[in-house]
């Protein structure tokens, strides 16, 4: 009993200094600042139309939370996203040559489906818009 009483009224034990000095202070602040402007840069160039491509990822990226946040509520999408996050990198690890070799194989079909698409269905619409302007001009 006395030892019980002697470990619970025992002194906490010291605690070390913390201070973060002003350079690392600044440092910090002045990367966190670059960070930022680059944003709102980017976001002013999408919302000016100036890089409409990159409008149309986030357009996407939108889209596809906004389906994937009707199916499901914030804690389980977190608790998902945590899990995908952890294992997908350990799981492309381990079986990191069988994944890449169906990755190029896919790349490879998606190449010559977009050939394909290209010849059969663009090359049309090129050549309706080249009849239509050969008309126009004549």
């Amino acid at each position: 009993m006395n030892c019980l009483f002697l470990y619970l009224h025992r002194p906490p034990p010291p605690l070390p200094d913390l201070c973060l000095s002003g350079d690392v202070v600044n440092e910090i602040a002045g990367f966190i600042c670059s960070r930022i402007n680059a944003l709102l840069s980017t976001s002013k160039d999408i919302a000016l139309g100036k890089d409409t491509r990159m409008f149309f990822r986030v357009a996407a990226y939108l889209c596809v939370l906004s389906v994937v946040g009707g199916f499901t509520d914030f804690l389980t999408l977190g608790y998902t996203s945590l899990l995908v996050i952890l294992t997908i990198p350990a799981l492309y690890e381990k079986y990191e040559d069988d994944i890449d070799r169906y990755i190029l194989m896919g790349c490879r079909e998606l190449q010559q489906l977009c050939v394909k698409f290209d010849a059969e269905y663009l090359g049309r619409v090129r050549k309706w818009i080249f009849d239509f302007e050969k008309q126009k001009l004549s």
